[in-house]
């Protein structure tokens, strides 16, 4: 079983965010707060599987006591609520998410499934052997989410309402308390469109999400046209990469897939994790990530220049942080001297995740190195 590993670039619990609101063009406004690894990828199929592995920071990652009670309040203020440590998350009680941070929940008890809902989001998850599938706006999340029943009562990951819910979290290693704050989030609906193409050397498929109720109708169509004709592009390469490679090395037919993720969705801004995964033969598959930033005035696809215009030098506080960590790191292949002028990145939470493809600078085994860095640290002066 192959694992990826986030390498971050502050210390973190767990937890992301997808938060909106009407703050602003870039992210210069946005304020602090604690975040932590998500679960957005690594591609299960009948040829390889890719998992979580656990954070290595900069600092010491925080280190959960299963079973270990946790402080919960709402913004500063106590709640009567409790939640756990788990495995791997601190874990929540459902009634907590509905009662204090007033998400609804339901449940229906015949399908096995509970549905969380705020403004245009919906997440389903159906807990399981290995914890709870999540599917949202119709896009199956491929890692579940650490799910207990704990005195009767549902507990599922922190990272739910943080990854999809629009909830920022803070974690206090030492007083094994979680304060979390729900933000308003972009007046925006997004909805999952699928492409799929079977054939008997390969099969291909591919979501990718489609953004409605922008003001500007301009923005909305160029934001999905581009969204589209990526999903496009991906299924037209994987047939010709078909057609040209055939016979297949070992007899199995080639397996194309890609997914995305919503991992920002405030403040203007909305921020998507793609990834790409194609098996031809071999001992395992290969997959591509890719960030897109949009900011939803006006449709334009940010850079990360973009985004933290704020601080044109944040390149001298990033670089050296992520040399050190990969430095610190077994298995590092050498040779990073800085992100260069167009890095990977996609928006978390209040921060940045600055991220390599496979192979770049750690063995496959490593997957896809991710440095997360909280725009107050980017930008702090120098």
């Amino acid at each position: 079983m192959k694992k990826w590993i986030v390498i971050t670039g502050s210390l973190l619990l767990a937890a992301s965010v997808l938060n909106t609101g009407a703050l602003a063009a870039t992210a210069d406004n946005l304020q602090t707060a604690a975040v932590t690894g998500s679960k957005l990828a690594g591609y299960e199929s009948n040829m390889v599987m890719l998992t979580q592995a656990p954070a290595q920071t900069q600092q010491q990652t925080p280190k959960l006591n299963p079973g270990q009670a946790v402080k919960l309040t709402v913004k500063d203020k106590a709640v009567r609520w409790q939640g756990r440590q788990g495995e791997e998350d601190v874990l929540v009680p459902l009634e907590f998410i509905q009662k204090s941070l007033k998400i609804p929940v339901k449940h229906d008890p015949a399908a096995g499934v509970y549905t969380l809902t705020r403004r245009h989001v919906v997440v389903e998850l159906k807990p399981g052997e290995n914890g709870a599938e999540a599917v949202v706006n119709g896009s199956k999340q491929l890692l579940p989410y650490e799910w207990k029943v704990i005195d009767g009562k549902p507990y599922v990951s922190v990272n739910v309402v943080v990854d999809h819910l629009g909830v920022t979290s803070n974690w206090n290693q030492a007083k094994d308390a979680l304060n979390l704050v729900p933000h308003k989030l972009n007046d925006v609906k997004i909805t999952t469109q699928r492409l799929e193409k079977v054939i008997p050397e390969a099969s291909i498929k591919v979501e990718y999400p489609q953004i409605s109720g922008l003001r500007n109708k301009t923005a909305e169509t160029s934001i999905n046209a581009l969204l589209q004709e990526r999903a496009k592009s991906f299924v037209e390469r994987a047939l010709k990469e078909t057609k040209e490679n055939q016979p297949s090395p070992n007899g199995s037919p080639y397996e194309y897939l890609g997914n995305y993720t919503v991992t920002f969705n405030r403040g203007g801004l909305l921020s998507i994790l793609e990834q790409t995964y194609a098996y031809t033969g071999g001992a395992h598959g290969i997959s591509v990530r890719e960030g897109l930033t949009f900011r939803l005035s006006d449709g334009k696809l940010l850079t990360l220049d973009e985004v933290l215009r704020k601080n044109p030098d944040f390149r001298k506080i990033v670089d050296p942080s992520i040399a050190k960590q990969l430095k610190q790191t077994e298995g590092y292949f050498g040779g990073f001297k800085t992100i260069g002028s167009n890095p990977d990145y996609y928006l978390k939470n209040n921060g940045v995740v600055i991220f390599f493809q496979l192979y770049d600078y750690l063995p496959y085994a490593y997957g896809f190195p991710e440095f997360y860095f909280p725009f107050p640290e980017l930008y702090k002066s120098n």
